[in-house]
């Protein structure tokens, strides 16, 4: 891993302490940096090993690229990934490119987006993590998690969440621990309803019901045994109805249904088995579902995790507190 070193010029400021604030929302600062660049372009020549992450809305030169990168990993159209890449802005989200050497030798070599948490102010969601293949193996998606860790605390972020399917022991080496699933703000600002998560994780009946529902569950989202038990079951039918002459007095219409007689005398016992005879009751409901604890928590391991996701893929949510 080779770490940024300060390189002091006669003109121009540290050039670490540029790269701390590297994609600040500060356009001035943008355009000094682009200046110095210009001015002193021996500043930087000297160091072609030199590895460094840019916000990919200061290099729009790199889009190509860094379409290309990603699109080796997650496959779509190089117009739709070109779309998703040209939205990142200082306002989030922000794609971040890992580059190495500068000017005529600079390199591609990993790309990461930054996005908003929901309701966690000081919390930033890491999501399409990709190092070029050729160059997989040599530290770069090391360097590429601690220079996006320095660019979110220069942004002020104290927290990094992501979520993986089968990287979860790299992230845990990185610091990383297993954590919630947590709501992501897209481009467009749309967030994923709570429930989404909750559909395509095992949570028990009990957290479930600690969760203030803002719409109504779904089918697929109601537990079988949570069906409300105080509604009674119906009625059972009514006994047949005795011959219809018997029933109709002489005087009254043969239309009407007002008058009737008196039910006919119950049917004798049969034996001594009538305590188990079901004739006018209901049929058994269904077996309920194998019990559940109540109070159980849901188990996430580095190995086993209950969470799903879209695809219903098993997958890890992480956190590091930065």
């Amino acid at each position: 891993h080779h770490r940024s070193e300060t390189i002091t010029s006669s003109v121009s400021k540290p050039l670490s302490e540029e790269e701390l604030h590297v994609g600040l929302s500060n356009v001035t600062l943008s355009e000094t940096q682009k200046h110095n660049d210009e001015k002193n372009p021996d500043t930087n020549s000297d160091q072609p090993g030199r590895i460094h992450v840019v916000p990919i809305h200061r290099r729009p030169d790199l889009l190509v690229p860094c379409a290309d990168l990603v699109n080796s990993e997650w496959q779509r159209s190089p117009a739709a990934r070109i779309h998703t890449l040209q939205k990142s802005c200082p306002e989030f989200p922000i794609s971040l490119v890992l580059l190495q050497g500068r000017k005529e030798k600079e390199r591609v070599l990993g790309h990461v987006r930054l996005s908003r948490v929901v309701g966690h102010g000081n919390s930033l969601f890491v999501e399409s993590v990709v190092v070029t293949k050729v160059e997989r193996g040599k530290g770069y998606g090391r360097t590429l998690m601690e220079e996006t860790e320095q660019y979110a605390r220069s942004r002020g972020f104290k927290r990094l969440c992501l979520t993986t399917h089968d990287k979860q022991h790299f992230y845990a080496h990185l610091g990383y621990v297993l954590s919630t699933p947590v709501q992501n703000a897209g481009s467009m600002t749309t967030f994923m309803p709570m429930e989404m998560l909750l559909k395509f994780s095992r949570m028990t009946n009990e957290e479930m019901s600690n969760q203030k529902p803002s719409r109504t569950l779904t089918d697929a989202q109601i537990p079988p045994d949570s069906a409300p038990s105080s509604i009674p079951a119906p009625p059972p039918p009514p006994p047949p109805l005795p011959p219809f002459s018997k029933c109709i007095p002489p005087i009254a219409p043969t239309f009407s249904t007002t008058a009737s007689c008196p039910p006919p005398p119950p049917p004798p016992l049969p034996s001594s088995n009538y305590r188990t005879s079901t004739t006018f009751t209901t049929p058994h409901p269904p077996p309920p579902p194998p019990p559940q604890s109540k109070g159980q928590l849901v188990v996430q391991t580095l190995t086993e995790t209950p969470y799903r996701d879209a695809k219903g893929v098993p997958i890890f949510w992480m956190h590091k507190d930065i």
